[in-house]
């Protein structure tokens, strides 16, 4: 398997193709038109692309099916059931992304659009694909949203994890709960302090560059810690506590103290 790595101009958003003899799976393609065009012609060049993977729903990393017209679409069972009744919640996505091509006036060849029902293939936990002599098990990880989807590839040891333990942020929280066993369940397969333990030896962020497993431990663990202690925090109903807890890393990015404080909203501290 050939691994190729493209990095948007949004947020260094992480768009994968994994490549084999026989074709390619493109995960998270994105974002700007330029940019699909490349994904585009390097996925014809490994023979096409035979599916199209969202790791999540949010918007930044859904709108590039379109650049793959011949390619299934693999998502998780609840992403795949909002988009087919267009939720609150996929069409605010869906919305935001038009306000930000609006915005930033981004043209596009089509409308922004979730794919058609037909092309949607939902994965369920622990489901396997293949390709060539390569086998993708998938994960559902909730936390960061409810529809977290990771792949894992144990032969090539490598894991996509969409969301999760990128270098560049800190974490973004709608269940805290759920995101600590998800990030719980991401040691486990990363060694969690025993590197030979471990299944994973590189792990692709959807932010940012690819980690080692020793680097991507030290994210996990530092998120856990962080998110443990903004639990303790609210369950302390310390608000001036949680806002006063260090980040993980990135506090010197503009924004990174906003996500911050919706993450102490999100464990009630805030209204």
């Amino acid at each position: 398997m050939k691994v190729e790595i493209r990095h948007s101009g949004i947020w260094q958003l992480s768009s994968t193709i994994l490549a084999t003899d026989e074709g390619c799976i493109v995960v998270d393609p994105g974002y700007f038109p330029r940019e699909l065009d490349e994904l585009a012609a390097l996925a014809a060049a490994h023979g096409g692309a035979r599916a199209v993977v969202f790791t999540h729903g949010h918007w930044d990393h859904v709108i590039g099916w379109s650049a793959f017209p011949q390619a299934a679409v693999w998502v998780s069972p609840s992403l795949a059931e909002a988009m087919d009744g267009r939720s609150a919640r996929a069409c605010k996505d869906l919305a935001a992304a038009r306000d930000f091509d609006g915005r930033w006036y981004v043209e596009r060849p089509a409308e922004l659009d979730w794919p058609p029902s037909a092309r949607v293939q939902a994965l369920t936990e622990g489901s396997r694909q293949r390709l060539g002599e390569v086998t993708m098990q998938t994960l559902l990880l909730p936390g960061h949203s409810p529809d977290g989807l990771a792949l894992l590839v144990a032969e090539a040891g490598l894991l996509l994890v969409g969301d999760y333990l990128s270098p560049c942020e800190i974490p973004f929280v709608e269940d805290a709960g759920a995101y600590c066993a998800t990030l719980e369940r991401l040691l486990a397969l990363l060694g969690d302090g025993d590197p030979a333990a471990g299944v994973v030896r590189q792990v692709i962020p959807g932010h940012g560059p690819p980690l080692s497993a020793a680097a991507a431990r030290q994210i996990a663990a530092a998120d856990l810690r962080y998110l443990k202690d903004l639990l303790a925090r609210a369950q302390a109903g310390d608000t001036a506590g949680a806002l006063a807890l260090p980040l993980p890393r990135a506090a010197a990015v503009p924004g990174m103290l906003d996500h911050h404080r919706e993450n102490c909203q999100a464990v009630g501290l805030l209204p």
